[in-house]
């Protein structure tokens, strides 16, 4: 499996859950806090008016990152992610 490397990196808050990812996915180092902060965004804005907890659960939200196609969802207090 190919590592997954990105140009811009992107350090995401401190307090960004835990990134549990897919066998597909192999990243490292930077790569992984950009995932990591995209992933954490994607959710954030995919919140919905009957979700009081801030976080979008229990739905798969789509997001890229340099022509790199994921989803990711939230998994008790972690973000799952997946390549698309």
């Amino acid at each position: 499996m190919p590592t997954i490397t990105f140009r811009n990196h992107v350090i995401g808050r401190v307090d960004n859950p835990f990134l549990i990812l897919d066998s597909g996915i192999e990243v490292h180092g930077p790569d992984h806090d950009t995932l990591r902060a995209h992933a954490a965004t994607a959710m954030m804005n995919a919140t919905t008016g009957d979700d009081t907890s801030g976080w979008s659960r229990g739905r798969w939200v789509d997001f890229e990152i340099e022509g790199y196609q994921f989803k990711a969802k939230m998994h008790r207090n972690d973000i799952r992610v997946q390549l698309r």
